[in-house]
């Protein structure tokens, strides 16, 4: 049976919110039937370039929210004690990714832009899905779209410092309170 979502925020094949009235201009549905959606942000050195993104889950009384970077920290923490290897080179991976990955130059290029690390990571690591966590699809397809639109704000670093923080826990140089202080808004 196909999942139900609550039609004021999905129809059409695209994420909604209501205030203020918004399309996504960029549409993902996870492997969890979670939806991913981008729409228009104000922020950085590029605002035209910038975007949010807003999740919906499965349910007819679901609301649309914006996910905290809490929300995919605490995913790996959860896969730590079990797969500590395999999240530690998913975290490497995503740091690379996140020196060599460009902002976007227009917002065309934005608007269309493919996924490039989502597939790989799956072909890698399905294995380390668990049953009651975020999708490893997701996981993934926040970190990769975090990294992009950091990059649009040169003196930006949060994003890239929690990456390091997440690392840093799992060689065993960071303690788990700093990792989760490291995911709260607007921690510095």
């Amino acid at each position: 049976m196909p999942p139900i979502y609550n039609l004021k925020y999905y129809h059409d094949s695209s994420l909604h919110q209501l205030n203020p009235r918004m399309t996504a201009f960029k549409t993902y549905r996870m492997r969890d039937n979670t939806i991913v959606g981008l729409f228009q942000g104000e922020r950085g050195a590029r605002p035209d370039l910038d975007f949010v993104v807003k999740i919906l889950v499965p349910g007819e009384e679901k609301r649309a929210i914006t996910p905290t970077h809490t929300f995919w920290i605490v995913d790996l923490l959860l896969k730590i004690p079990q797969y500590r290897t395999e999240v530690r080179e998913i975290v490497q991976y995503y740091i690379d990714f996140y020196q060599r990955t460009l902002p976007f130059e227009s917002v065309e290029q934005r608007n269309t832009y493919q996924l490039e690390t989502v597939e790989e990571i799956m072909a890698r690591y399905t294995h380390i899905e668990q049953p009651y966590t975020l999708s490893l699809d997701y996981v993934a397809t926040l970190i990769e779209l975090f990294c992009k639109n950091e990059k649009a704000t040169p003196e930006a670093y949060m994003f890239n410092n929690l990456l390091l923080t997440i690392r840093d826990y799992i060689d065993g140089n960071k303690h788990y309170i700093e990792v989760l202080q490291s995911a709260q808004p607007g921690f510095r």
